[in-house]
């Protein structure tokens, strides 16, 4: 089985070089047919006939994802017309170079077994060579003037169609990558924030916080600590349903989201922020005004408003401080301030 990566690769590319070569290989074949009929080179004619039914047919497998049996089909049907137009019009036709197609277009086909690539490979190059040492001149060799210019249009069409695979190879990888990116870019989101308010979650919030406290140490700055708790929550949930209650934590978490530093849903109704280079004074400022944003909200529930405010506890430090301490400092100001009656800021408790 297959990673997902290499699943959706070639969901992408599975269409695209069936599409590309079918149509292009089908053309070729319009074109051989045409032109042996006009020289009476019936055999040859019947055969790109039998091509053109051939690639018409083989858009059938790929739509119900017959894979084996379009490689199969491809590989039959190249190697003996490259035999049968070699044998008829000779090497200097140029017909041969089909053959080097199939050597190349193997790797690109999709679920076929690396064995089954490389014994194709070897098959199609043992029958190149074979002609080589085998055929010079054709049963109906055509005029020089003729034959040159069907040589060169062989030449030019085997190039055409190996760059052309080439070309849907590297966009398929490329858009299958930038897929993935994404993927993992939402999936990270996914397991970095909280999905109800789109904050940062515990785990990852944690992380963070410390991550910005060495720095502050280094730069020798100070930092501040806040954890917020939304007053009465316990009454929206009961008074109106949990749909009011997830209501509030998004609107306070939109606020909270437009601070200057780092906002974490701590958990339930409570938020933790982070904010670098602030002193207390500075601290309690930033955070006195995210409290009257808050209660500011106009928060419409059911057709009446609701009055949403929030207790702060905040603490700051010059120096390095374990996140647990800081935020237990922080908890204990923030339940000083509950029971002071709430909607307020507490930076130290008396005793």
């Amino acid at each position: 089985m297959g990673t997902a990566y290499e699943e959706r690769r070639g969901t992408l590319y599975n269409y695209r070089i069936t599409f590309y070569g079918n149509a292009l290989a089908w053309l070729i074949h319009v074109v051989f047919l045409i032109t042996f009929w006009q020289l009476g080179v019936t055999i040859l004619a019947w055969s790109n006939l039998l091509s053109i039914l051939y690639y018409t047919l083989s858009f059938y497998f790929v739509h119900k994802r017959y894979y084996r049996a379009f490689f199969v089909g491809l590989f039959i049907e190249v190697v003996y017309n490259a035999i049968i137009s070699t044998v008829v019009l000779g090497w200097g036709a140029n017909v041969h170079y089909f053959i080097i197609m199939v050597a190349y277009g193997v790797f690109f086909m999709p679920n076929v077994r690396r064995s089954i690539r490389v014994a194709s490979t070897i098959l199609a190059m043992t029958i190149y060579g074979f002609l080589y040492m085998n055929v010079t001149t054709g049963t109906q060799p055509l005029t020089p003037s003729f034959e040159q210019i069907l040589g060169l249009f062989c030449l030019l069409s085997t190039i055409a169609l190996i760059a052309g695979l080439s070309f849907v190879f590297e966009g398929s990888v490329v858009e299958v990558t930038s897929e993935l990116e994404r993927t993992n870019e939402r999936l990270h989101t996914l397991a970095s924030r909280d999905g109800l308010t789109g904050l940062y979650n515990r785990t990852t919030g944690y992380r963070l916080v410390e991550d910005e406290i060495r720095e502050a140490v280094i730069n020798g700055r100070p930092y501040a600590v806040a954890l917020g708790d939304i007053d009465h929550f316990k009454a929206f949930n009961e008074q109106h349903g949990h749909d009011c209650g997830d209501l509030v934590l998004k609107q306070v978490a939109s606020a909270l989201a437009r601070t200057d530093g780092i906002a974490v849903r701590w958990g339930g109704e409570e938020f933790l922020i982070f904010l670098a280079d602030q002193s207390t004074a500075e601290a309690t400022e930033t955070i006195d005004r995210l409290r009257q944003r808050i209660k500011s909200l106009e928060t419409i529930y059911d057709g009446r408003r609701l009055s949403v405010t929030m207790t702060f506890g905040v603490t700051t430090r010059t120096g390095f401080e374990a996140v647990e301490t800081l935020v237990k400092e922080a908890d204990d100001r923030l339940r000083a301030g509950k029971q002071e009656g709430k909607d307020r800021i507490v930076t130290s408790i008396h005793q």
